[in-house]
């Protein structure tokens, strides 16, 4: 199955919750924000070493993440200022849960400093945000870039299973992440470069 078929799958069983949020009167935006709150709450599980609890914390986030626009469907709320909130805070809510593990290994009161680790992780990092950049500006050039191997819900779950298997499964999310990040990155980019080539 491919990604966006299952992405369409996960949006029919997701409709009748984001029709009940909205007849409730919750503004999408309240829910971006929960999410932001929900990753950041997360990072700082990781940061402190509870990965089972920031990986709950990390599915909590997700859902908010993927309820909040359906939500502004189903309400008749959908407006671009709230697309580009939501992708806004999406940034931000990577970037807690990824300082989080940057903090976790090389900051921890015990034990060496992870360098090597840290190093993955300010690539994986660097490679998500790549990821969203890359789609941006193929937009703003008219090009369509929903191209490559991990876009934030492939790294959401990568994230969350890791964090759920202990530290340990989540170093090794960590790497993984770091590779597969920049390799959507540089997907996207050659699919721009080729689309646009006079």
């Amino acid at each position: 199955m491919s990604a966006r078929r299952l992405k369409n799958r996960v949006r029919r069983f997701l409709n009748p919750i984001a029709q009940l949020v909205a007849d409730l009167g919750i503004p999408p935006a309240a829910i971006t924000f929960a999410g932001l709150v929900l990753s950041v709450l997360s990072g700082w599980g990781i940061a402190t070493g509870h990965f089972t609890r920031a990986g709950i914390l990390l599915i909590l986030a997700g859902l908010c993440d993927m309820i909040d626009g359906e939500t502004a469907r189903a309400g008749n709320r959908a407006t671009a200022s709230g697309a580009f909130l939501d992708s806004t805070v999406d940034r931000y809510s990577e970037i807690a849960v990824l300082l989080g593990a940057l903090f976790f290994y090389t900051a921890r009161t015990h034990g060496a400093p992870e360098i090597g680790t840290a190093v993955a992780v300010f690539a994986a990092l660097a490679g998500s945000l790549m990821v969203s950049y890359t789609r941006a500006r193929a937009e703003a050039v008219g090009t369509s870039c929903e191209v490559g191997l991990t876009e934030r819900p492939e790294r959401m779950v990568i994230l969350i299973v890791g964090a759920l298997l202990g530290v340990g499964a989540f170093r090794v999310a960590i790497w993984v992440l770091a590779v597969l990040a920049n390799l959507t990155a540089i997907q996207r980019i050659r699919h721009v470069l080729l689309a646009t080539r006079d």
